[in-house]
This record gives structure tokens, sequence and C-alpha cells, in this order.
């Protein structure tokens, strides 16, 4: 009976700059991470880094996102009329024809640091079209329900794995002695002892 049972893939959520690590590094994000065990997402604000990256890291992290079927994760809302169409945060009701365009729904835990991260968000736009912390708060309130990767755990991630428990992994503690999957299942088991 239980060899019937299907395990579901650990959902993680990419900061951008973990793509610098797995660029210097050579990394495989299909055999690291197979997609039977790590299902890979990013946010919809991480897609706004994407064009302003350097040339080479671009067209590493567009090669990634194809190969290994990396995921936007969008939450559900309404058209913000003070952004252009190119720059919503949110995704609507999605089309029948392509349901993947959607926005899902937000868990109360996610909603919670959101509210609590809203007024680290600066008011000034960057060049990526994105508000100062804005891409540090969409990925803090992921870690509520999922797996955050990342090099810079401040601010808004050290607090959502701090103070609200939220799964934040740094990679920076990870060593090339040991498999990525592993480093981060070790960690994931760490955290779970960690929050009880």
């Amino acid at each position: 009976m239980l060899a019937n049972m299907t395990v579901m893939p650990i959902s993680l959520f990419i900061d951008n700059n973990v793509w610098d690590l797995f660029l210097a590094r050579g990394i495989d994000l299909l055999s690291e991470l197979p997609p039977n065990e790590f299902a890979i997402r990013i946010t919809r604000e991480a897609e706004f880094e994407i064009p302003l990256m350097p040339l080479e890291k671009r067209q590493y992290v567009e090669e990634a996102i194809k190969v290994r079927n990396v995921k936007t994760d969008m939450y559900f809302g309404f058209y913000d009329e003070s952004l252009p169409p190119d720059q919503q945060r949110v995704g609507g009701f999605g089309d029948k024809d392509n349901p993947g365009v959607g926005g899902r729904f937000a868990s109360e835990e996610e909603q919670a640091i959101l509210r609590r991260e809203r007024m680290s968000i600066g008011t000034t736009k960057r060049p990526t079209g994105l508000f100062k912390n804005e891409a540090d708060v969409s990925l803090a309130a992921r870690s509520a329900v999922s797996v955050v990767l990342t090099c810079d755990g401040k601010r808004s991630l050290k607090r959502a794995r701090d103070v609200l428990g939220g799964a934040v992994i740094d990679l920076k503690k990870w060593h090339s002695e040991e498999s990525l999957a592993d480093f981060i299942h070790t960690e994931i088991a760490s955290t779970k002892n960690s929050n009880g």
C-alpha cells in the first residue's frame, strides 16, 4: 500500500542572487535538483530582474528556466492601475486555454508575512521596475509554505526565518563536497527540528 504513495516534490523558490552561485559552480539544475524531488519556482518579481542581468548570467538563467521547466508563481490579484501592463505583480483568473497564466491564492501564513513586511518596501522604483526590497518581501512570504534558496538572508528573509519560522536556506553554507540536493534536505530537516 505504501509503495503506491506518490511523494510530492519539494517546492523551491530561487532568489536572484542564487543564480550567480549556480553559474559560478556550473550547476546543472536538471541533474542537481531532479524534477521528481524538487519543483523549482521563481516569483513574478524575479522575472523583472532577468532582463537586466549580465549577458552570460541571463543566458544561463533563461536556459535553466527552460530546460528545468521552472515555473513563475504569482498570487491572484486584480489589475493595478498604477503599474504598466508588463509590470503587474499578480495574475488574474487565467484563461481556459492556458490555466497556468493565472494567479493563486496566498495562504494565511503568506498574507501575514506580506502584511508584516509591507513597510520595508521602498517607495522609489529601481531599473528593474521593482521597489526596493519588493522581491525579498515576495520571497519571504513564499518561505511560509515553500523553501527559499538565497545567498543573502538579510532583512525580510531573515525575519521570515528567525521570527516566523519560514524555510529560508542560505546557500553560502553549502560546500561542494556535498550534493546540492543533500544539502537542501539536511537544511530542511534542521529547520523542521528547530521549529518544533
